[in-house]
């Protein structure tokens, strides 16, 4: 059974996918600052979620949120690029 702090880390990933997809797709149309920060943020969930969920949650997670592990390390290495 999924406890508290998998629902508060899914909460938190699910919302910075969801705005790093919402830039994505306005493309040009975003201030390439606005695209970093939340691409950042959203780096920053993956670790959270790296460091507090087990192995099974980490995995039910990434497979919620449809990220294969190119595309989670990906996310990872632009908040390592600071």
């Amino acid at each position: 059974m999924m406890d508290k702090t998998y629902e508060r880390v899914q909460v938190l990933f699910l919302h910075a996918l969801h705005d790093v997809q919402e830039i994505q797709k306005r493309g040009w149309r975003v201030l390439p600052m606005t695209r970093m920060v939340k691409e950042e943020q959203l780096g920053r969930c993956c670790y959270l979620a790296e460091e507090f969920l087990s192995p099974a949650e980490l995995i039910a997670l990434k497979e919620e949120a449809k990220l294969n592990e190119r595309q989670w390390r990906a996310y990872k290495v632009r908040l390592s690029r600071q």
